[in-house]
């Protein structure tokens, strides 16, 4: 029996699917950096803030210059490191039990105290009172020694290995070893100390969450 057609039924042939070659491919929607090297790379470019004030913006005997661009540049810094936290924290590099979360949120009230002393500088004001301005004043020495404890989680978390695992403690050990070199042979060997080591420290935060590999980012 011959085929025959149906007097109501259309037949359109299939179009090909448009494919990426290497002509077209200049012209193909960028793929979106993922969040992690976008926090990682803030981090690094907040890293070096002390490390310029020692360089150019210190008084002769050594100590930071008080100018609304070194307040400026401290908010840098915050915002950096800030970044750096929140990686950290969405990457569950300190684990994933409820201690890492206290720990996240009081890094996260610190960095903000911080910044609430670099603002009331700002402003010329202290709207809350000196008690509230040394508040703020102490959140700074204070965030840097938690940093202590966060590399000490990282350290037991074992999320991230190699060379990474070790950035967050030498951020928070920049403090206690300018400390010590100031102690030792004076102010302008604080500054030097800590400018350098939190310059290194921060940036190698930074790089180790730029650099992360996505398997190590459970992001729940």
């Amino acid at each position: 029996m011959g085929a025959t057609l149906h007097p109501t039924r259309t037949f359109r042939l299939p179009l090909p699917l448009p494919s990426v070659t290497a002509s077209t491919a200049p012209y193909a929607a960028p793929r979106a950096a993922p969040t992690h090297r976008i926090l990682g790379a803030l981090g690094m470019l907040g890293s070096p803030v002390f490390l310029v004030q020692w360089l150019f913006l210190a008084t002769p005997d050594g100590r930071p210059a008080e100018t609304p661009l070194g307040t400026y540049m401290d908010l840098a810094y915050l915002a950096g490191w800030m970044c750096s936290t929140v990686a950290i924290r969405a990457m569950r590099a300190t684990g994933r039990r409820r201690g890492a979360a206290v720990l996240f949120a009081l890094q996260v009230v610190g960095l903000l105290l911080a910044a609430g002393q670099e603002i009331q500088d700002l402003m010329q004001r202290r709207p809350f009172g000196d008690a509230f301005y040394g508040v703020t004043d102490f959140s700074w020495p204070l965030s840097h020694l938690l940093m202590i404890a966060v590399g000490v989680a990282v350290l037991r978390a074992n999320v991230w290995t190699g060379w990474r695992r070790w950035a967050p403690l030498a951020c928070g050990m920049a403090l206690p070893i300018g400390l010590a070199s100031g102690a030792a042979f004076g102010q302008p060997a604080l500054m030097a100390t800590f400018g350098i080591g939190t310059a290194a420290a921060f940036f190698a935060l930074g790089l180790a969450v730029w650099s992360a590999p996505e398997v190590e980012q459970p992001l729940d």
